[in-house]
């Protein structure tokens, strides 16, 4: 299995030598040369790339030879998450801008992952107010947006299957008949 990390602005050979670096920890730029099977010369600009992404770190000169370690895999997502978020926020923006108000949207999406990672998206941009009802299990998965949007917006959730210890005074438990789907309502007019 290959790893590629082009969609996030990095080459083929840049991820090459990401999944490279992984497997041999930290190395000169030979042995990742040796090791990804690449001139090295290639080696070296996609090690560069690599650093001025943040992906990986050189050793400070004057230690020779400069020898590279990745960034944890954890780091660099979590990294990437944060520039593709600004640059979606920055997008959002400019999209709001240039439009005129339209009819609310309707998403649906399903699988947990795919229901935290779009409440993280639209939650933590709210402006003006959230409402509505939501699973317990996802809580924790996305607290950082909720925690975020209770400094801007005026919130108030009913959560489903329990309280957590930590819940802020907006979150309060579901009735039993409530709907067993996550429903939000964000900055309605």
């Amino acid at each position: 299995m290959t790893l590629d990390l082009t969609p996030f602005g990095f080459t083929p050979t840049e991820s090459l030598v990401y999944a490279t670096l992984l497997r041999l920890g930290p190395s000169t730029g030979y042995a990742v040369a040796r090791g990804a099977l690449l001139a090295r010369a290639n080696a070296y600009g996609a090690l560069e790339g690599l650093v001025s992404r943040g992906a990986a770190t050189r050793t400070p000169p004057p230690q020779r030879p400069a020898r590279y370690r990745p960034t944890d895999p954890q780091g660099l997502v979590a990294q990437l998450a944060t520039v593709q978020g600004e640059a979606l926020d920055r997008l959002s923006r400019e999209l709001r801008d240039m439009s005129r108000p339209g009819d609310p949207v309707t998403r649906e999406v399903s699988g947990g992952r795919a229901v935290a990672n779009l409440i993280m998206q639209l939650v933590a941009r709210a402006e003006r107010s959230v409402t509505g009802i939501m699973a317990l299990e996802l809580w924790r998965p996305t607290l950082p947006a909720w925690r975020r949007a209770g400094e801007r917006a005026e919130v108030s959730v009913r959560v489903r299957g329990g309280m957590p210890a930590d819940a802020p005074a907006w979150l309060e438990p579901a009735a039993d008949d409530a709907p067993a789907a996550t429903i939000l309502l964000i900055d309605a007019a």
